[in-house]
């Protein structure tokens, strides 16, 4: 006997999730075919008004994370609640295996296009206004291509706050109050459903960009109509196994697909991290599937481990070197042809004992003393979650004086210092890098040393002992006036 649609079951006059994901998420399959057949019972003859009212039923309906704060249809719920008669039954029924329409996408995407206006409101429930008209915006502000050299404007504007060292001051989708924005092949990697994926595959979900073996500068997204909807993702499946600890899944993609473990989403520039990056950055190292994740991938034969960021040119050994793990930054460096010496500098000037000497956060500097806070302003967190700034852009652009950025003072740990004092020994200790470097600030590592709260002394005897630094902290001096002996002290 078929299953009988009750009331509740077609009940649209509700404004929750629409009918079709709910029953989507039904573990019983008939109430997604009886409901679909009902669809298609009513929708063949109805007026034109009428069906555009009954596509809650449709196997093709959706919520739109801009506006409900969930980018949902009910295929990416069928595999989200992991049941795989579902996702046949819907694919079957028509529903776009892609997940999510290009339109959603790219709106999405343009809340991570570099030089938006911060004016423009992209964190409230709403949609973006069109691409090309915010790539007007950044175009008027000289940024010519999404993936061109930082400009002087840029650079001066990271002055004003308290931005990341490898990435822009408002980081793209930190206050975002919506889910991001993904297509079903990248919900499938997340859960690790390798059979429901590759019904997706054969079912035709676009993974073009995916596929693309990218060597040197990143693939600028078209501006045109008709990009491929794989370009329009801010990830990839490859990132979302990484992130989610899918060591099957990776393989899968990796070798059984085809996918490139050097992708990096081109709607996305300043964030563009490629997968040994994302994974080292964004990635819960303590998690076990993470860390076979990441193994699996350093052994992909067309993995390329000098492979940098668009934009801010960060090497994968810069992010390790951020995370003050002396084992994983000596361990990734094993795997590299040159060692820490492949690292070089970023687009900012730093250095990999720049980057090991930077202050956490804002809340981590000497901001009583003048001289460091005109003097400093980046941070070495990875975390996209901290505000750096207490409102919201632009209003970040208008302090007055340090002390309006972070929160309470927070000085170096012992486990801190001691992190520190081993990861400055490993990269010492190689040799290959400049202590005398400045970045774009005018800052070498012994300025961001002497401005941290509660620095390890020993650290800074480590540096100024060698030969090279032999009288940098008395004379060179940074955009700012200043010399590392005249910012330290609290």
């Amino acid at each position: 006997m078929s299953y009988q649609l009750t009331p509740d079951d077609i009940d649209n006059s509700r404004d929750d999730e629409p009918l079709a994901i709910r029953a989507a998420k039904n573990p019983n399959p008939a109430v997604l075919q009886a409901l679909l057949a009902y669809y298609n019972e009513i929708s063949h003859d109805a007026p034109t008004l009428r069906r555009h009212n009954l596509e809650r039923y449709s196997p093709n309906a959706s919520v739109s994370g801009a506006i409900w704060g969930i980018y949902e249809t009910p295929l990416t719920a069928a595999i989200r609640a992991n049941l795989p008669h579902n996702i046949r039954t819907l694919l079957n029924a028509g529903a776009d295996p892609n997940g999510i329409s290009a339109f959603e996408l790219s709106d999405y995407a343009v809340r991570f296009i570099r030089g938006r206006d911060p004016k423009i409101d992209t964190s409230s429930f709403a949609h973006c206004p069109p691409r090309a008209t915010v790539l007007a915006s950044a175009q008027g502000k000289g940024i010519t291509a999404q993936t061109a050299p930082l400009t002087a404007a840029e650079i001066e504007e990271r002055r004003g706050g308290f931005p990341r060292f490898w990435t822009e001051p408002n980081v793209p989708a930190q206050r975002l109050r919506m889910n991001a924005a993904l297509t079903a092949l990248e919900v499938a990697a997340g859960t690790g459903d390798v059979s429901g994926f590759d019904a997706l595959r054969a079912a035709g979900a676009d993974e073009s960009a995916w596929l693309t073996e990218e060597e040197g500068e990143m693939v600028e997204l078209s501006e045109e109509a008709g990009e491929a909807v794989s370009a329009l993702s801010t990830s990839s499946p490859v990132h979302q196994a990484l992130l989610a600890g899918r060591v099957d899944m990776l393989r899968h993609l990796l070798t059984g697909c085809g996918y490139s473990p050097n992708y990096r989403p081109r709607a996305a520039p300043t964030v563009a991290l490629p997968p040994a990056s994302f994974a080292i950055a964004r990635c819960d190292l303590g998690k076990p599937g993470v860390q076979q994740c990441l193994v699996e991938l350093l052994a992909h034969p067309k993995l390329n481990l000098n492979l940098r960021t668009p934009v801010f040119d960060v090497h994968v050994l810069h992010f390790a070197a951020a995370r003050h793990d002396p084992d994983l930054l000596g361990w990734l460096a094993g795997h590299i042809p040159g060692g820490l010496k492949a690292a070089g500098t970023t687009a900012l000037g730093h250095t990999l004992l720049h980057i090991a000497c930077l202050p956490l956060t804002a809340d981590q500097i000497v901001s009583r003393n003048p001289a460091v806070a005109r003097s400093i302003h980046c941070a070495r967190t990875l975390d996209t979650a901290w505000l750096p700034h207490r409102l919201p852009s632009p209003l970040h652009m208008r302090f007055v004086s340090p002390g309006q950025l972070g929160g309470d003072p927070r000085p170096m740990s012992e486990s801190e210092r001691r992190a520190l004092r081993e990861t400055v020994g490993v990269i010492l200790e190689d040799g290959g890098v400049d202590v005398r470097a400045q970045d774009t600030d005018g800052n070498t590592a012994l300025h961001y040393l002497a401005g941290t709260l509660n620095v390890d002394e020993e650290v800074v005897r480590m540096v100024r002992g060698l030969e090279v630094a032999e009288g940098l902290w008395e004379r060179v001096r940074n955009e700012a006036g200043f010399t590392p002996e005249e910012l330290w002290g609290e």
